[in-house]
Order: C-alpha cells, then sequence, then structure tokens
C-alpha cells in the first residue's frame, strides 16, 4: 500500500500540533506552581494592620532567604538589610537583622516598622504566591508576594 505524500504531511502536522500543545501545557503549570521560601524575592505588602503602597517607580521593600546559607538579605525601604535566619519545617526565627545607615524622609518609618517586624516573627506559611509571617500566636505580623522581580539576590 503506497502513502501520498500529503498524507504524510498531515500527519506530520497533526504530531507537531500535538507535542506542541502538550509542551504548552506543562510550562501554564509550571508557573502556576508556589513559591517557595527561600531564594524568592518577597515584597512587602503589609506590616501589621499597615498595607504598604508599592508605586510605580519606587524601590520594593523585599527580603529573601537565601538557601546557600542561613541569611537574609533585602532592601528596607532606605537601605540594605541583612541577618540570619533558623528555618525548622513552619518554625522561623530571625537573628541579628541589620543594615547600612542611610537617612531617607520619605521611608524611614516604613523601614522602622520593616525591620521591628522580625522580632516577633515565629512561623510561616505560603499561600500561592503569598507569605504570610507569623506571630507565636499565629496572628499575621507581615504579609509579602513575589516580586515582578523574584530573582534573589
Amino acid at each position: 500500500m503506497k502513502i501520498s505524500n500529503s498524507m504524510w504531511l498531515t500527519a506530520a502536522v497533526i504530531a507537531l500540533v500535538s507535542s506542541g500543545c502538550g509542551t504548552m501545557g506543562k510550562q501554564e503549570v509550571a508557573q502556576a506552581a508556589p513559591a517557595t521560601l527561600l531564594d524568592t524575592h518577597w515584597r512587602l505588602t503589609q506590616v501589621g494592620e499597615v498595607v504598604v503602597p508599592n508605586p510605580a517607580g519606587s524601590r520594593e521593600v523585599y527580603f529573601s532567604l537565601q538557601s546557600q546559607n542561613p541569611n537574609v538579605v533585602g532592601f528596607s525601604g532606605c537601605n540594605r538589610m541583612f541577618g540570619h535566619y533558623v528555618l525548622a519545617g513552619e518554625q522561623l526565627k530571625f537573628d541579628q537583622i541589620g543594615g547600612t545607615k542611610m537617612f531617607c524622609d520619605v521611608r524611614m518609618e516604613l523601614e522602622q516598622r520593616f525591620l521591628a517586624m522580625f522580632e516577633y516573627v515565629a512561623a510561616w506559611k505560603i499561600s500561592g504566591n503569598t507569605l504570610q509571617l507569623l506571630n507565636s500566636s499565629g496572628g499575621t505580623v507581615a504579609g509579602f508576594e513575589v516580586s515582578a522581580d523574584s530573582t534573589a539576590p
């Protein structure tokens, strides 16, 4: 039985379209996966009861927990921040939080609140691309979301 060129061409097109659709579905699933705690650029959205605006053009207040060592790094509103963390399952504690000491009028109060909240963190919870840092009673100390600049420094 002889198969015509048009049948081979049709079969090849169907195979390519099918494989392309399969790949597309896998990419969509990967993009929908929830964020991980480590090596993620967590942008501050709330500290205490205060919602933190992130206006276009302003530098984001964020932190990132490094996976290669127990360091936390980020930007606290006016200055770079750094410190250490201890992670044990869903428990999380911060230690030796510090930063550079440049003054700025606009976000100095926010910076002070952001740095102070690390003292009260006892646990964490991620839902999708949102992180909540929790106190020992389970109350939210601060809220974060994955930043568009999700590459950790």
